[in-house]
């Protein structure tokens, strides 16, 4: 599946909720990274404990 972003090249995503939680100096072309914010991992972690 493809999804079309509107961000700034060498910005990291929050691939749950899209929050842009940085970006990055680099010179490898890579548009977009994705990771999980702070907030979406403690919820992840908090829904596994339960």
């Amino acid at each position: 599946m493809s999804v079309e972003l509107n961000v700034k090249q060498n910005t990291i995503l929050c691939q749950e909720c899209g929050e842009v939680i940085d970006t990055i100096d680099s010179s490898e072309g890579v548009k977009t990274w994705f990771g999980i914010c702070t907030n979406c991992a403690i919820e992840k972690q908090a829904s596994v404990i339960d």
